[in-house]
């Protein structure tokens, strides 16, 4: 969804809103409770306050969380990038074994891995990748033990995993059920109760009044719901280091095994 018809989208709901909460309070609020009085004042700019702070806590929090995916899918990409470059260091045969693992692995996290990511799941292909990327340095290790490259290679190997491991732990972290009833039940509290202070105004007056506070609330709840998953909705990561890594390992290795099937 484009930037403008988000925009229309967050404007119709909030009109929506601040529709409902008018009509709700023209209809059974009472005269004498409506009204900009001193001593209703208060009440609201506490409970304004309260609401402020737990949204601003857990957009801070959602946000932290998809800084946190795109950061780890970064650093994955890196160390695929790295391995092939520390790849040409060992023997023919190793150099090209392990390029075209590093290939399989960037499929297998591209085509099969990153559409699973929206559920939460991960990738079988993914994770033999990886693995078979572990036994091809330990075989090289049972040859080189002291190489310097391949303590090297090994340490990037298990930064992959845990990057991986980070990106699969956040696509599937949710929000406690409690924060959203208090966001979404709290937010139409809050247009009440300020449709309740513009009570005795005209329609117009009214609209003026609650619309932008609905629209706030609403855009408030919608950034939280936009960041609070990271590999779901219009501003999902997307796997593009892991697509300039892969075309990097292609073109650094000329591994005649490049084009083979993945096992």
């Amino acid at each position: 969804m484009s930037v403008v018809l988000t925009c229309l989208a967050i404007l119709a709901v909030a009109s929506v809103i601040t529709a409902i909460s008018i009509t709700l309070v023209r209809r059974f609020v009472p005269e004498g409770l409506r009204g900009n009085e001193e001593r209703r004042e208060p009440v609201f700019a506490f409970a304004g306050v309260i609401y402020a702070l737990v949204i601003g806590f857990v957009l801070a929090y959602a946000l932290e969380g998809y800084q946190t995916a795109e950061t780890a899918a970064g650093t994955e990409a890196d160390a695929v990038s790295s391995l092939s470059r520390a790849a040409t260091l060992f023997d023919a045969e190793s150099r090209d074994r392990i390029g075209h693992e590093l290939i399989c692995y960037s499929r297998a996290v591209i085509e099969d891995e990153w559409p699973r990511l929206s559920d939460g799941q991960r990738s079988e292909l993914a994770t033999a990748a990886t693995d078979r990327l572990f036994q091809s340095f330990g075989k090289l290790g049972r040859t080189n033990p002291d190489n310097s490259a391949l303590s090297a290679s090994l340490d990037r190997v298990g930064e992959l995993q845990r990057a991986r491991a980070t990106r699969l732990l956040k696509s599937n972290t949710f929000l406690p059920a409690m924060f959203w009833v208090f966001m979404v039940g709290g937010g139409f509290m809050l247009i009440l109760f300020a449709t309740a202070l513009k009570g005795r105004e005209r329609r117009k007056a009214q609209v003026m009044f609650i619309l932008p506070v609905s629209l706030l609330l609403v855009c408030s709840v919608y950034l939280v719901g936009v960041f609070e998953q990271p590999f779901r909705g219009p501003n999902a990561v997307e796997p593009v280091a892991m697509e300039r890594a892969q075309v990097s390992v292609t073109e650094f290795i000329p591994d005649p095994r490049a084009d083979r099937p993945c096992p």
